[in-house]
């Protein structure tokens, strides 16, 4: 990920650019605002059901579950 966006970054850099520099930054922009609002959904969600259900796991040993695979 963080290649792909220092190669977008380095397309904007060409000189006659600007509007892939304008549609770069947005789509970068898109894409980590879209980012920010899936993980507050996720943290939000798991703050009303740990409010619901006395549960001694919390958000981030569930996430290090599922991508371990246990």
């Amino acid at each position: 990920m963080f290649l792909f966006t220092l190669l977008v970054l380095s397309f904007a850099a060409i000189p006659g650019h600007e509007t892939f520099s304008l549609v770069a930054d947005r789509l970068l922009i898109a894409v980590r605002l879209s980012l920010v609002l899936a993980l507050s959904l996720l943290v939000v969600r798991e703050r009303f059901d740990g409010a619901s259900k006395a549960s001694d796991e919390n958000l981030l040993q569930r996430c290090r579950r599922w991508f371990y695979d246990e």
